[in-house]
């Protein structure tokens, strides 16, 4: 799923992040699938537009999204960030992809050598996003998105409205509870939700007996509602 850049949602946590100094930001989620890889590369547009130096890290070993494409470029080069494509989108940035190595995963996983690492690339880039491991999915291998948003200026976490439990977020929560940890705050995805607008449409639609045109004329007056656009 690709997120416009120019997204109203989005110019809303590129502000939050702003006015907040943010040059580093962890992107987080309580499972996978909430819509975290979507919102960093349209907050890392949104960087780029704004004119901003922009590098994309991945650290979600649990399922990466991006796969470098440079090979060119010289080991020292690829430490600050080499090109990268979304493997689904296949939308380019500068950035590094997750760990291949079980040195460079553990030196990941280190909360004081992530700061110093993220203080170096800083000084190369103007900011820094970074995709994460799902807060709950904790294995051996995964580098936990706590330690992430430790080494970070702001953390963002996302919720998929319909799926993520009360009790999830509770856990998710819990885990970001650290006085080295800063919350920008929570991003609602609805992309599973429709609106009160659009369940209003459906039930429409199956009027039969209403002619075509009406059901289109009352469709459009519908969606274009304000406040039928709530989600249900």
């Amino acid at each position: 799923m690709i997120i416009p850049a120019t997204h109203s949602e989005i110019e809303q946590i590129y502000l939050a992040a702003e006015m907040r100094g943010c040059r580093s930001l962890c992107v987080t989620a309580c499972q996978s699938g909430d819509g975290v890889t979507s919102i960093v590369t349209a907050l890392a547009e949104r960087y780029l537009f704004a004119g901003l130096k922009t590098l994309v890290v991945d650290l979600n070993t649990y399922h990466p999204a991006f796969e470098g494409v440079d090979f060119s470029q010289t080991l020292s080069e690829q430490q600050i960030g080499s090109l990268i494509s979304h493997s689904d989108t296949h939308q380019l940035f500068t950035g590094l992809t997750i760990p291949t190595t079980q040195a460079a995963l553990l030196e990941y996983k280190d909360p004081s050598c992530l700061t110093r690492t993220v203080d170096k690339w800083l000084n190369h880039f103007d900011r820094v996003v970074f995709d994460t491991s799902p807060l709950l999915h904790v294995n051996r291998g995964n580098i936990p998105a706590q330690v992430v948003a430790s080494a970070c200026d702001q953390t963002a976490l996302v919720v998929l409205g319909g799926k993520t439990s009360s009790s999830q977020l509770r856990r998710a929560m819990s885990l970001l509870d650290s006085d080295s940890v800063e919350l920008l705050g929570t991003v609602l995805n609805m992309r599973d939700q429709p609106t009160l607008g659009q369940e209003i449409v459906r039930e429409i639609d199956r009027c039969k007996f209403l002619p075509g045109k009406w059901r289109a004329y009352l469709a459009q007056k519908i969606l274009s509602n304000e406040f039928l656009a709530q989600s249900a």
